[in-house]
């Protein structure tokens, strides 16, 4: 593999020197809702530059991955050690956004989010380069769910476009994110696609050695917003918001006792303190409440943490279907695509008999400079951790 540097106009930077990349250095791993990590070691690279981007390359030259480029610096081996930001983080930045009259069943959920992604492209970016949110066609029906996760504001405030709006949503409506450089046409792509919406994937779990699988269990499974009257020391307590073990959320109350199947309870209370008596004030208070319940909740989603890394599972994402493919450098990423819409279907077996455990998403494909070399399904959270 190589690698290249560009500047924020896409241009090659020292005749767009490229350096190679040293045998067992290279360390890329792509997430759908998180951060990338990309790391390598290279052969010396002396120049004095300032790159925005950095560009992997297989032998052939064709595009593997891009990032934002840290300043190549040489190590007390006398090599360059090379990191790359994911694109994501240029979307962890402050923006201004009125949704005081912002009505769900008017706005889909693409509009909506491209309207976030337009703010932050305008007063963001502010033209540095181009950049463009592009969304698959799994994305175009989802509906807005009721209550659920609808911005609420008074007036115009501040937002992290990322930690904010983009990563809870994400989440929240089983959706990922992909980034690519597209040297061409000399703009950065966000990608958003649908998790689990394209081809089922068996994972039989005894087939890979795991017997003693246990029960993943979230550090969080209830969470519920809270209003504390510093006035009258009385509180208000605002939805109870409970997820499965199927990682599916419910308004949770006593009549729904049946449908909490995931234990022990494990709660967090989100608590805000306010001395008003202003009813329209309250109501802006209960609507933040009840949405930031919700967005903590969507950080223990999908917290199951298993890796595949046997070959013959991993050699069916190794080919895409010829006639899917315009262009040669897109084979990388049609397959990234291909592997975060899998849905996992995770088996175990119970007294002989094959049983569906539950149903997963990819969390992150783990590449070294062969390809993949492990993909792991559900996303990260500290707790049991299974490694084939």
């Amino acid at each position: 593999m190589i690698v290249t540097f560009y500047d924020k106009d896409f241009k090659g930077l020292q005749d767009n020197a490229a350096l190679v990349v040293g045998n067992g250095s290279f360390s890329l791993t792509r997430r759908g809702v998180e951060m990338d990590e990309l790391k390598c070691t290279c052969e010396a690279f002396t120049a004095d530059i300032q790159p925005t981007f950095v560009v992997v390359k297989n032998d052939r030259g064709n595009y593997v991955y891009g990032a934002l480029a840290g300043i190549p610096r040489l190590d007390k081996n006398n090599q360059t050690k090379i990191t790359g930001a994911d694109l994501k983080t240029m979307l962890k930045s402050d923006v201004l956004l009125d949704f005081s009259n912002f009505n769900a069943k008017q706005t889909s959920l693409k509009e909506f989010l491209q309207s976030v992604f337009d703010e932050w492209n305008e007063s963001v970016n502010q033209g540095s380069f181009l950049c463009e949110l592009i969304f698959d066609e799994s994305v175009e029906s989802i509906k807005w769910k009721d209550k659920d996760l609808k911005p609420h504001s008074e007036h115009l405030a501040q937002y992290d476009a990322w930690e904010d709006l983009f990563a809870p949503y994400l989440k929240y409506y089983n959706l990922f994110m992909t980034t690519k450089i597209d040297l061409v046409k000399k703009k950065v792509i966000f990608r958003i696609g649908s998790s689990m919406s394209g081809n089922d994937a068996n994972v039989k779990l005894w087939e890979l050695g795991i017997y003693d699988y246990g029960k993943w269990i979230a550090n969080v499974n209830e969470t519920q917003g809270v209003i504390l009257n510093t006035k009258t020391n009385e509180v208000e307590k605002g939805y109870r918001w409970v997820l499965t073990s199927t990682n599916e959320f419910i308004e949770y109350d006593d009549t729904k006792s049946e449908k909490r199947d995931s234990f022990p309870i494990k709660r967090k209370i989100i608590l805000k303190e306010t001395d008003t008596d202003d009813e329209a004030k309250m109501t802006q208070l209960r609507n933040e409440v009840n949405m930031e319940a919700l967005k903590t909740l969507t950080d223990y989603m999908y917290k199951e943490n298993l890796e595949i890394s046997n070959e013959e599972f991993l050699q069916c994402f190794e080919t895409i279907r010829s006639g899917s493919i315009v262009d040669f450098n897109d084979i990388e990423e049609q397959k990234v695509k291909e592997i975060f819409s899998t849905t996992f279907c995770i088996y175990t077996k119970q007294r002989g008999e094959k049983k569906l455990y539950k149903t997963l998403p990819c969390g992150e494909i783990h590449y070294n400079e062969n390809g993949i070399k492990k993909i792991q399904i559900g996303y990260r959270f500290t707790g049991l951790q299974f490694i084939i």
